[in-house]
Parts: structure tokens; sequence; C-alpha cells
């Protein structure tokens, strides 16, 4: 083959790959995991975790928010920061009222002071279940 066809074939193939890729990339979700099997091998990863929250604390500034979220194999903290809050409660929802209800979050798994956290990635990673 000549190197003008060789090019050619690689950039062709290389255009297709990136476009499967962008159309691709929206039906691509995050990993769905039980919190037992959470661990900090997973830090920084985006994670799917649904269950029961137990509690809801806010900051002592009143921002943030944190969900007590467990799911029968375990409990982590869901950490709500306030521009999330803030969208969440633009569409009349009380955070407050999470409590006793199931719900399903995509966010990061983060570590604070040697506890994993998730740290919700934004108001619309934040589904009411039952």
């Amino acid at each position: 083959m000549e190197d003008k066809k060789i090019f050619k074939l690689a950039l062709f193939t290389a255009i297709l790959g990136l476009v499967g890729m962008m159309f691709s990339a929206n039906y691509i979700t995050p990993q769905k995991v039980l919190i037992k099997d959470m661990n900090r091998g997973m830090l920084d990863k985006e994670v799917s975790v649904e269950g029961m929250v137990t509690g809801v604390t806010q900051s002592q500034k009143g921002g943030t928010y944190f969900l007590e979220l467990m799911d029968g194999s375990g409990k982590i903290k869901v950490v709500v920061f306030e521009s999330a809050a803030s969208e969440i409660q633009k569409s009349s929802i009380n955070i407050e009222n999470f409590k006793n209800r199931r719900i399903k979050i995509v966010g990061r798994v983060t570590e604070y002071q040697g506890s994993l956290e998730v740290v919700l990635k934004d108001a619309s990673s934040l589904k009411i279940m039952a």
C-alpha cells in the first residue's frame, strides 16, 4: 500500500472512532456499587449508589448538607454542596425531607478525615426512588 492510502485509512478510522465516542458518551453510566464494596481504590471515581437516607444534617454555615445513606450492606455519608443543594431546593424539594426516603445518587468517591464519602455530582444526579 502507498503511504497516502495508509494515511487516509488511518485518518478515516480515527475520525470514525472519535465520532463514535462522542455519540456513545451519553450512554455510559457510572458503576453501580454497594456501600460495602467501596474502597480507597475507588477514590475520585464516579459511582452510582442507591439506598435509604437515615439522617440529614446541615453544615454550620448552612449551605452544605450531609445525608447518611444506608443500602443494607453499609452506611456512607453523601455530601451535597451548596450549589447542588440550592438547585434541588429551587425545584420545591426540601432536602430535610429526604430522611426515610429511598434515593439514587451519582457522585464522586472522596475521603475526608479517614472516612469514605460520596460527593453528589450535581442536582440532576439525585433521584428520589420512594
